[in-house]
């Protein structure tokens, strides 16, 4: 190897025949010199243009994006988890009216005792729920007032409201139902109540109206403009929910064709945004239109084919018997006596369980079985079978009991509020997916030392309503009594109450995130002044079981009570649009 000490002279040569692919040492400092000539440019024409530099300029849609990626973020965080971030704040939470209906400004001081005597402030425990239930009949709403369902005497103020009823607080309750714009209620004795700014003529404070009575009607369900009243006699009458007719309305009474056979009585009905479905007690289901769209979708299940005579009941042909039909928005769902389950109507959020979203599945409008619940898309009742159905305005709801003795709750529809309770917020759903922590579930019988299966005692939504209340069938410590004596014993425990899907109102739980997934616990309903200063720890709902009660221990009439009838009652649930109720019903 050559050695380093060669004269400068000579090196460009020597190192270009020892390495031939090289550069030379002047190619190297000239090349080295056209570099810091570069940079030196780069620098000056930085200095002279500001416009040009190593970041290029922001546009205006990057922006824009980037401001709406933040906004979104934060409306997200504030809808879902608000009131935990709430909780670390260092600046203490502003109380609104919204909450708190006695501190709604502007109000009187009568009306301001009022709201106070409706919803007193302090919650009960567990056992409590159960004795104040049984000794306070009445209506008691949460949810939106933008109508006065909540509260008529201030309609339009205030979301996440927790009221009673004013004027049925005390009255025992035989049934009630909410459409978007009209409630209504009958109590024991038969008298029909309505309210709401789309029955109050001036859309202004009102108290609940008697339109009606008939101590023979036992049930009712409400579609967008009337009110649908059952009677004994199986007849089916309509009520206007917008009071055209006057405070005394007239009721016309719905005609069957073909007609009701020797002894065959109507056993329910459910009402959709304009039709109705009643069930009969030989198994036939018959269908109404309300009105020109009550059939749109084929949602009365007769066919394209068949001519439907609005105000007219029609039987749907079948040689199955059903025990019961409910229906949803523009969709209809009827189970059969054996557990197999068909519907008709709209499809457009698979809330018929058709599988996955074609345009050819998207209107069913004859009677179809809903093949997808089942494995195989075959039903074998000595498999797996249905045992209650439920609809909401996109969606539908399965009980399905298993060969192994489990329950399962399956759900099919949209669930972009979290309707579907599986944990996701999914657009279309045509297949069924398990509500998971509403299935598979058991308890030990404290009697017989067995694990039996916790299903459904009841499942409340409508054809109107994104979310749902349910009553779970757990074991309770309640034991009829005639003498009507348990009623003022402790301790009780009653049923689990859950709820999930939409929350934008506080329909489901007041001042929690905008919508649920999955089941959640809501605390109790209304509120007692008894457990004033105690600690309670995060009481949740609970439902008071079957009972016999005195109207004599009813602590809420408002005045003496000596009337000692004694009723069968259990506390019932309801949904409508951005409100839940809860009644004791006479049963």
């Amino acid at each position: 190897m050559l050695r380093t000490v060669l004269k400068p002279k000579m090196a460009p040569a020597i190192v270009a025949r020892t390495w031939p692919h090289a550069y030379t040492v002047s190619s190297i400092h000239a090349s080295r010199r056209r570099v810091s000539d570069q940079r030196t440019n780069r620098h000056n024409n930085i200095e002279e243009d500001d416009d040009v530099g190593i970041d290029p300029p922001v546009s205006l849609y990057a922006r824009v994006a980037t401001t709406v990626l933040i906004g979104g973020g934060i409306y997200y965080l504030y809808t879902e988890h608000g009131s935990t971030i709430a909780r670390y704040l260092p600046w203490p939470a502003k109380q609104s009216s919204d909450t708190h209906p006695t501190a709604v400004k502007g109000q009187s001081g009568s009306k301001s005792k009022l709201r106070a005597k409706l919803a007193p402030k302090s919650e009960m425990s567990h056992q409590e729920q159960v004795n104040w239930a049984w000794t306070h009949p009445g209506l008691y709403v949460v949810g939106s007032n933008e109508c006065g369902l909540v509260d008529p005497l201030h309609p339009g103020q205030g979301v996440g409201l927790r009221a009673a009823v004013p004027g049925l607080e005390g009255k025992l309750l035989r049934s009630a139902a909410f459409a978007k714009t009209h409630a209504a209620a009958v109590d024991v004795d038969g008298n029909l109540y309505q309210w709401g700014a789309g029955f109050s003529a001036d859309s202004g404070p009102h108290m609940p109206q008697c339109t009606l009575r008939d101590s023979g009607i036992t049930a009712m369900a409400a579609s967008r403009d009337y009110a649908v009243l059952l009677d004994r006699k199986s007849r089916i009458r309509l009520v206007r929910g917008d009071n055209s007719q006057g405070a005394k309305q007239a009721s016309p009474t719905l005609e069957f064709e073909p007609r009701l056979g020797w002894r065959e009585n109507v056993v329910a009905v459910s009402t959709g945004e304009d039709h109705i479905a009643a069930t009969t007690s030989s198994g036939h289901v018959y269908t109404c239109a309300l009105g020109p769209s009550g059939n749109d979708r084929g949602q009365l299940g007769h066919g394209p084919t068949t001519t439907v005579q609005p105000f007219v009941f029609k039987r749907i042909k079948s040689e199955r018997p059903f025990s019961s039909a409910v229906c949803g928005g523009r969709h209809t769902l009827l189970l059969t006596a054996d557990g197999d389950v068909w519907g008709c109507g709209a499809n457009d959020f698979g809330q018929l369980a058709m599988g996955q979203y074609s345009e050819a599945t998207r209107t069913i409008s004859e009677l179809t079985p809903l093949r997808a619940l089942w494995d195989h898309g075959i039903f074998q009742p000595n498999v797996a079978r249905a045992q209650r159905i439920a609809a909401g305005a996109k969606t539908s709801y399965f009980q399905v009991s298993r060969s192994g003795a489990d329950l399962d709750l399956l759900a099919v529809g949209c669930g972009i509020d979290g309707q579907l309770g599986n944990g996701a917020f999914t657009h279309i759903q045509g297949r069924p997916t398990r509500v998971t922590a509403l299935s598979g579930g058991g308890e030990i019988d404290p009697e017989t030392g067995l694990r039996r299966p916790v299903g459904v005692r009841s499942l409340s939504t409508n054809g109107s309503s994104d979310h749902v209340v349910m009553v779970c069938d757990n074991t309770t410590n309640v034991q009829l009594d005639k003498s009507a004596q348990s009623a003022t014993k402790s301790p009780l425990f009653g049923y689990d109450v859950v709820v999930w899907g939409s929350n934008s109102s506080g329909q489901c739980i007041p001042d929690r995130k905008h919508r649920f997934a999955e089941p959640e616990h809501p605390p109790p309903l209304y509120l007692s002044k008894s457990s004033s200063g105690q600690d309670q720890s995060s009481p949740r709902l609970q439902a008071a079981p079957r009972q016999w009660v005195s109207t004599s221990s009813f602590q809420n009439t408002g005045s003496a009570n000596n009337n000692n009838k004694k009723y069968l009652v259990e506390q019932e649930f309801v949904t409508g649009p951005d409100v839940t109720a809860a009644f004791l019903k006479s049963v």
